[in-house]
């Protein structure tokens, strides 16, 4: 009896770790098993092997952005929720909205030429919207866009100035 017991419990153990595997492979937030974890090659999160990261466009030095920015031969795109951008902000990024993002395509496209340094933000690390935004630019054949992986958060830990719009 003892030993048919056994023979249960370990075959529910082993059917559970199958279902929960294959719920985990096929759903879109699932938890990365493989690639991605060491941040400094890129974006660490759940799914991020199903999400759009283009880890070769990554900029993950806070000290090149802010001479980029110095420079100003950069556009600087927030990406974030126009409320989050009014909240503060990189000096001298203009806003654009994932979310609005064809809204404001015809507004960008009369300010950005196509070969254009453009470099896309959004809150940080864990936020992909910068990657979608920086794909969505590429395949509008834009030759120079990067992605300021650590985001705003990262630039605010570093202590560096801000804009906000004073309403």
């Amino acid at each position: 009896m003892i030993k048919t017991e056994k023979f249960g419990v370990v075959y529910l153990v082993i059917l559970a770790g199958l279902l929960s595997f294959g719920v985990n492979f096929f759903s879109p937030a699932g938890i990365v098993l493989k690639g991605q974890w060491d941040r400094s090659k890129g974006v660490v999160m759940a799914g991020s092997n199903h999400d759009i990261v283009h880890v070769d466009i990554e900029i993950n030095n806070p000290l090149r952005v802010r001479q980029m920015i110095k420079d100003t031969k950069v556009v600087l795109m927030d990406v974030r929720p126009k409320e989050l951008y009014d909240m503060g902000h990189l000096p001298g990024a203009f806003s654009f909205p994932l979310a609005a993002f064809d809204e404001v395509l015809d507004r960008l496209l009369t300010l950005v030429k196509k070969d254009s340094t453009i470099l896309v933000y959004c809150s940080g690390v864990e936020c992909t919207d910068s990657h979608t935004v920086a794909a969505q630019l590429i395949s509008l054949n834009f030759k120079q866009v990067q992605v300021y992986a650590g985001g705003f958060r990262e630039w605010q830990e570093m202590g560096y100035e801000t804009e906000k719009n004073e309403s």
